[in-house]
């Protein structure tokens, strides 16, 4: 196999949940384009089944799910239809997460109810998912959780989401030691700025605010897109990969810690 080829998806069929919009579309489109038959998983029913149509207009097998990540029984549920329909999984991408009322908290504020519903959503789903699509994926297939540079940088009003994005990286080291003889590689992705909906809601400003503002902090000097996620997704879960576990790769445009 060339070079070229190992960067090929086809035959292969992926999972991303909070694949409705964002970074999550772009990367089932990303794998999409790659050869994969990619199954989006979102809680609103109309944003998956349109990415679905744009996977099927790439010539691959596209299915929308609406499942809530937070819902212990929902996403089983969906990786056994994935099965059933497409008859096999290798490629489980945990990219829901983020913040529910698009709100900040800093540490010495926050509620212990807030604080669990920041670990439920950021670790304790993306656990979930990996453990859940572990449980039915082939040998050889691929976990890859989407986190983000707050993982080891502070970030005042996202304490508790930075702490759960590094528990992610610790538990996503752990889990590709215990997967490895079944040569399921696990790995993280941490996004910098990428200026999504979920961005700009919180950070209460519009979005070319966002990009004139942080392009400056950046040294490549511009903010990310959801392609530029998906392009180290691809790597993740392709053949090129394979001698690849346990690892996170910032995708920040050399935004420093």
């Amino acid at each position: 196999m060339g070079l070229y080829e190992q960067f090929r998806l086809d035959g292969q069929v992926a999972v991303v949940t909070g694949g409705g919009r964002g970074i999550g579309r772009g990367i089932a489109l990303g794998l999409a384009d790659c050869g994969a038959d990619v199954v989006v998983i979102a809680r609103r029913q109309e944003d998956v089944d349109e990415v679905a149509k744009e996977i099927e207009a790439r010539g691959q097998r596209g299915l929308g799910i609406s499942a809530d990540v937070l819902n212990w029984e929902q996403i089983p549920a969906a990786l056994d239809r994935v099965v059933e329909e497409f008859g096999h999984l290798d490629i489980m991408v945990n990219n829901a997460g983020g913040n529910l009322d698009g709100k900040m908290y800093s540490l010495p504020d926050i509620s212990i109810e807030k604080f669990d519903e920041q670990l439920h959503l950021n670790m304790k789903s993306k656990f979930w998912g990996a453990q859940q699509a572990a449980k039915r994926m082939r040998d050889g297939g691929s976990i890859i959780s989407i986190i983000s540079i707050a993982a080891h940088k502070p970030s005042p009003g996202f304490g508790v989401y930075s702490a759960a994005n590094m528990g992610m990286i610790s538990m996503t080291r752990t889990l590709a030691v215990e997967l490895a003889p079944r040569g399921i590689t696990v790995n993280c992705i941490a996004p910098g700025v990428v200026v999504t909906d979920m961005l700009v809601n919180t950070m209460k400003i519009s979005a070319q605010d966002a990009i004139d503002t942080f392009s400056q902090q950046i040294p490549l000097g511009r903010t990310g897109t959801p392609e530029d996620c998906a392009a180290a997704a691809v790597f993740f879960a392709s053949p090129a990969a394979r001698w690849v576990t346990g690892q996170f790769i910032d995708v920040a445009g050399g935004q420093p810690n």
